[in-house]
């Protein structure tokens, strides 16, 4: 078989009289060079155990692998013994570690500082460091398994704090992307049942042999398929035994890189192409993973950003982190993304929403940050987006008073604070998500915390924003947890209110005048589109309902649109369909064919989806007999839409597909004449002038109309070619012109 190439891996397990680490560090030796499991070449491990865990043979260790690793190599850093923290610093003991005095107790030690720079030494960026290891205050006393068997922690050898190996994670992360991953919480211990592999090992060498999961669809284990497994399994086993053990790890994965192979009876069954070459990017090719956009040893203020999971940590917030380091009111403070890199699938982590576990997971996480990455920090701000907030909300509300103490600001946008709507979760997210639900436990409980802890009276700034045009998030969902006083409105939808083009922006001013003491000013000019976000549509439905029937069609399209804001759709749509206007308006017809549309896609309701093609078709007729070019075309193709994912009929699909091309093409360019005729070579399989077509409107659009875009090409495509594969060419084309 051939081996894992590039593949390095350093294991250690110090010796210990009262603990068999070696049982565990050989369990991962044999399971890596097993030619039927992992496939890693024996000359490219390290193993230091025994007698031979010296301080000296442990560090001349890193320095080998330093050696011969490089910059494209994949690193499987693995620890197995006592983790300790004495006279304010993190340590892990070799096997020589003296107990005599304390001046020799420092000698002898290795530093978390020091593994920190063995870590800066070496090239690769794709490393992972697994530490199974504990300092806590003693060895704990043994209990009983179903098999009887005794359990005992991996503690400190001298412990004098409860303190955990959770800091010494965060002091040995050096930003550059190195995963770390250790075997438990503050004031836990990691447990080992004697004579077995600690429940931490365990799960590790599960995933190796395949155990974590019953489909697969490649030959290669992942670090993310390793974290999930981990941090699912360890507390099941310790709660099985009356304990808890919740594992540790950081986000700064570089990417999903491959750890091993599946077992060779797994990889059998699978017909996969070329998969000899897992790490197929070369280093040198992907954009530097950022974790730092200013860092200057003698800053003591910290100003954090928290993306939601509809990006990734560097880009989200597009260009507000320069505009901010070039405002020299901001001299003095450190700026850094928390969150995934733009190098880690969205499959595994990055999507527009997140579940509660998630939140909670890297709520801790950014908790931890505060007390031990980021100790330094006399002040620390938040600027939070999308779901970033529930997760600031969540890591504020564990800190102790002194932790809390030191956060000066937090800034809260497009946060769904108050959860999301239920039919938008049922409708958009296919119930994917409905812990996050308004009527959610979760969403709920958050709420009464936060009320019980702070009562509106906050030890930090607050500001909370909401878009104009947000799709995802309502504006009720923003402001509600919050009085009037903290609340402002900025331009934009869910992703663009965090995409400024230039220091005008009101998110931007929202930001910068917040950190900077100043007061916030929204000089949007549309004050009535800013009132109709605010929900405050009484106003135009109070003026333009009295005079329904002497309104333009304008005023009819605004008096819909504030209705509907105001939950009368069923009116709305009422006053829409008996309006003189609508009867002879191709336009109109579209907005109420549109209005049934969604309903259709929404509840599959059939009646809905017969009223939706009615109406289009009424359009579509108006539109021809005034030879309005631009109203046929976009009647046309939504009738092929229908025609494909109401009735199934790829005839009439087709037949209003040439229409749509016929007339697009005719018409003067703009974005929906590309966007109509790329959907409609999506009908007529031309995949490859389908695409053309997309590039030329994504150069165009919005983050607005690439949504509308994607939603309908997808749809459209997977009924087309029964499909939903994310590694289908055209699916994957759509998400990346369209979603990234």
């Amino acid at each position: 078989m051939k081996k894992l190439e590039n593949a390095y891996a350093l294991i250690i397990g110090v010796e210990d009289p009262e603990l068999n680490t070696y049982i565990d560090a050989k369990a991962i030796y044999d399971i890596l060079i097993d030619e039927n499991l992992s496939g890693y070449d024996p000359n490219n491990i390290i193993l230091v155990t025994g007698k031979e865990s010296t301080k000296q043979h442990i560090l001349d260790a890193f320095d080998k692998l330093q050696e011969i690793t490089n910059e494209d190599s994949s690193v499987f850093l693995y620890y197995t013994g006592h983790g300790g923290y004495e006279f304010n610093e993190y340590f892990i003991q070799p096997s020589d570690m003296s107990n005599e005095s304390d001046e020799i107790f420092k000698e002898t030690w290795i530093s978390a500082k020091t593994v920190k720079d063995k870590l800066d030494g070496l090239k690769s960026k794709r490393l992972i460091f697994f530490l199974d290891c504990c300092h806590a205050a003693g060895i704990t006393q043994g209990f009983n398994l179903h098999n009887s068997k005794e359990v005992k922690s991996k503690s400190s050898l001298r412990p004098k704090s409860s303190q955990i190996r959770d800091g010494l994670g965060q002091k040995i992360d050096n930003e550059r992307g190195v995963t770390i991953v250790s075997s438990c919480w503050e004031d836990q211990i990691s447990f080992q049942p004697e004579g077995q592999n600690s429940f931490f090992t365990k799960c590790i060498l599960d995933v190796f042999q395949g155990k974590h999961k019953s489909e697969f669809r490649d030959p290669f284990i992942r670090i993310y398929e390793v974290l999930d497994y981990i941090q699912w399994e360890v507390p099941r086993l310790a709660e099985m035994v009356g304990k808890k053990q919740n594992p540790y790890a950081n986000l700064q994965a570089y990417d999903n890189f491959t750890l091993s192979y599946v077992p060779k009876k797994i990889r059998e069954k699978l017909s996969v192409e070329k998969w000899e070459q897992p790490n197929k990017v070369s280093s040198k090719e992907l954009k530097e993973v950022v974790t730092s956009y200013r860092q200057d040893e003698k800053s003591n203020n910290l100003l954090l950003f928290i993306h939601g999971f509809s990006g990734e940590a560097a880009d989200t917030f597009g260009i507000i982190p320069e505009l901010l380091m070039n405002d020299k009111r901001m001299d003095g403070w450190d700026m850094k993304p928390l969150g995934f890199s733009q190098h880690v699938n969205p499959e595994f982590g990055k999507d527009i929403w997140g579940g509660t576990k998630d939140i909670d997971k890297i709520a801790k996480f950014l908790a931890k940050s505060f007390k031990y990455k980021f100790d330094k920090y006399d002040r620390l701000a938040i600027v939070a987006h999308s779901l970033g907030g529930l997760i600031a909300q969540k890591a504020i509300l564990s800190l102790d008073e002194d932790l809390r103490n030191k956060i000066s600001h937090l800034i809260l946008i497009g946060s769904p604070n108050n959860g999301i709507n239920p039919d938008v979760l049922a409708n958009t997210f296919d119930n994917k998500y409905l812990q996050l639900s308004s009527d959610g436990d979760f969403i709920k409980s958050l709420r009464s915390n936060w009320d019980t802890e702070f009562k509106n009276d906050y030890p930090f700034e607050l500001k909370v924003a909401a878009a104009t045009n947000d799709e995802y998030v309502a504006i009720d969902s923003c402001f509600e947890p919050f009085e009037d006083d903290y609340c402002e409105m900025v331009d934009g939808n869910h992703l663009s209110m965090v995409k400024p083009k230039d220091e005008f922006n009101d998110c931007y001013l929202l930001i910068v005048n917040t950190l900077t003491g100043n007061n916030f000013y929204n000089e949007y000019t549309n004050k009535e589109e800013i009132n109709l976000a605010l929900g405050k549509y009484n106003t135009v439905v109070k003026k333009l309902l009295p005079v329904v029937n002497s309104i333009d069609a304008n005023g009819l399209k605004r008096l819909v649109f504030a209705l509907e804001g105001l939950d009368r759709k069923e009116e709305a749509l009422e006053i829409l369909i008996s309006h003189p206007l609508a009867k002879n308006n191709s336009d109109l017809y579209g907005l109420i064919a549109g209005r049934y549309k969604r309903l259709y896609l929404n509840t599959y309701s059939s009646e809905d989806g017969d009223k939706s093609f009615e109406y289009y078709t009424k359009g579509y007729e108006l539109a021809i007999q005034a030879n309005n070019l631009d109203q046929i075309y976009y009647h046309a193709i939504n009738l092929a839409f229908l025609s494909l994912v109401k009735y199934h009929n790829e005839n009439d699909m087709l037949k209003y597909a040439n229409k749509a091309i016929e007339a697009a093409e005719a018409s003067s360019k703009n974005v929906w004449q590309f966007a109509t005729l790329a959907e409609a070579y999506l009908y007529a399989r031309k995949f490859d002038k389908s695409k053309e077509y997309y590039l030329k409107a994504t150069k165009m659009s919005g983050i607005r109309e690439k949504l509308s875009m994607h939603t309908n090409a997808y749809k459209a495509y997977t009924v087309l070619m029964s499909t939903d594969n994310p590694e289908d060419d055209f699916i994957k084309f759509l998400y990346e012109h369209f979603l990234m």
